[in-house]
């Protein structure tokens, strides 16, 4: 990067400028290793040291020259209104990503990047790929410079106009890996993979039922998966407060930072699992627009922003009211199904449940894992009725609210028909008033003490419980 004189602001304006000179190494060691297992097990490979060995420098070679010759002819630069990246060099590709497409920017770090100080832009770009959104790497300080350029670019401001970094403030939140592992040990899925093993494992020892050990696999990954990717991936798990937004951290090997900017939030999703609620737990998820929808690498299509991995009743009403000021769960009342209901939800009809206030409209279902569905209401996309045949004999339907694909399933379930086609009126009314008087993007709450449950005649997150609902 370009040095500047003392008082100037740091711009970056690099003209064909290329990535760090590891990333090769960064990108392609992973085949090495492959390389080098299937040389290994190889048996006819392992009786000729020299044959293996030459094999092994062939492929180190080759893919150390084949990665030189990637990095050398792809180049990045700024221009006037977006940064274009050019690669290849076989079939030349250039992207170019425009400053107003780019919906948010973050700084990742991959395991192998981080031991060598490097990092990649993971940049959210409006009807694009993740893929198409990624450069990497650059030196970690590179990455957070360039970082913060973009995203005064996307915003319209000239760089040299930018106000003076602002120091990191410190955390609002920060989960205990012990409630991470714990939240995953409960969660329905290690218990149920959990107990299946156990009952594999005893009835191969004591009942003579010999299943296999290909069976004991998938229950076996059923166990471990959950807790990589919950425990390890939400390691360290941090939300911070910036001039760009609320800001998290996670990950043990691979360092994740995600930026949630104002405004870009289309609805929430609070999750509770059965065993959660009883010890007061709940996962927050964020539809952010240009995040979910871009399925890629084994990625749920539906997969949004995670603004909590599990956090207790007063943090979920911590960051709620952080990302919405003003909304309170707990005073938002709340109506149950009709009770005729029972005869397609025998247990779980008490807690399908919808509301609205001037602000949003929430929906909760579910009996084991509850699920709770807040939408904006100027989100709203649409909203339609659905009625099936047993829901005509009984008088039901079922009225979705429809937001941008992401986690959140606003959902109200075997309402009233009558009362269905009043809400489904009420909700577009209520969605084009407020598309109306919406003429900035909701700002970030700043006040050190969030508005907290306690006193509340119901959780906020849980606002079908029967105290609640009327």
């Amino acid at each position: 990067m370009t040095e500047h004189p003392p008082g100037q602001t740091a711009v970056v304006e690099q003209t064909g400028a290329r990535l760090h000179p590891l990333t090769p190494f960064v990108k392609g060691w992973g085949y090495f290793v492959v390389a080098s297992v299937a040389l290994v097990n190889n048996e006819g490979l392992r009786s000729n040291l020299t044959i293996a060995g030459i094999g092994l420098a062939a492929v180190l070679v080759g893919g150390s020259l084949l990665g030189a010759l990637s990095w050398y002819f792809t180049k990045w630069q700024l221009t006037d209104d977006a940064i274009r990246v050019d690669s290849g060099f076989l079939f030349r590709r250039t992207r170019i990503i425009r400053f107003d497409r780019i919906q948010a920017i973050d700084v990742a770090q991959p395991f192998v990047a981080r031991l060598f100080g490097m990092a990649e832009l993971r940049m959210d770009v409006a009807g694009g790929g993740k893929s198409d959104g990624k450069l990497s790497y650059f030196r970690y300080d590179e990455a957070v410079k360039l970082r913060t350029i973009l995203l005064v670019r996307a915003k319209g401001e000239r760089v040299a106009e930018q106000q003076e970094q602002q120091v990191e403030s410190a955390p609002l939140l920060v989960v205990p890996t012990t409630r991470l592992l714990g939240a995953t040990l409960l969660s329905s899925t290690v218990l149920g993979s959990a107990g299946a093993l156990i009952w594999l494992v005893v009835a191969t020892e004591w009942l003579n039922f010999h299943i296999g050990l290909f069976a004991a696999l998938p229950l076996l990954f059923g166990v471990v998966q959950p807790i990589w990717k919950q425990v390890v991936g939400n390691h360290g798990f941090t939300l911070t407060e910036s001039g760009h937004g609320l800001r998290t951290k996670r990950g043990l090997f691979d360092v994740q930072r995600q930026t949630i900017p104002p405004g870009r939030v289309q609805g929430l999703l609070i999750t509770e699992p059965l065993i959660w609620r009883l010890l007061g737990w709940a996962r927050v998820e964020l539809d952010i627009a240009g995040v979910a929808g871009n399925k890629e690498d084994g990625d749920d299509e539906r997969q949004g922003a995670q603004l909590l991995p599990v956090g207790d009743r007063g943090e979920v009403a911590g960051v709620l009211a952080r990302i919405l000021p003003g909304l309170d769960l707990a005073r938002i009342q709340m109506h149950v199904a009709p009770e005729r209901a029972k005869w397609l939800r025998p247990v779980g009809w008490r807690y399908l449940a919808y509301g609205a206030d001037d602000q949003v409209l929430v929906t909760v279902r579910g009996w084991v894992s509850r699920r709770t569905s807040i939408v904006l209401h100027h989100k709203t996309q649409s909203v339609r009725l659905e009625q099936g045949p047993l829901q005509r004999r009984l008088g039901l339907a079922n009225v979705h609210v429809d937001t941008p694909l992401g986690p959140t399933d606003a959902v109200a379930l075997h309402r009233d028909q009558r009362e269905a086609a009043q809400l489904v009126q009420a909700q577009a009314d209520r969605a084009r008033e407020a598309r109306r008087v919406a003429s900035a993007p909701t700002a970030v709450h700043t006040q050190p003490n969030p508005p907290s449950p306690e006193g509340s005649n119901s959780s906020a997150a849980s606002p079908a419980d029967d105290s609640s609902a009327t």
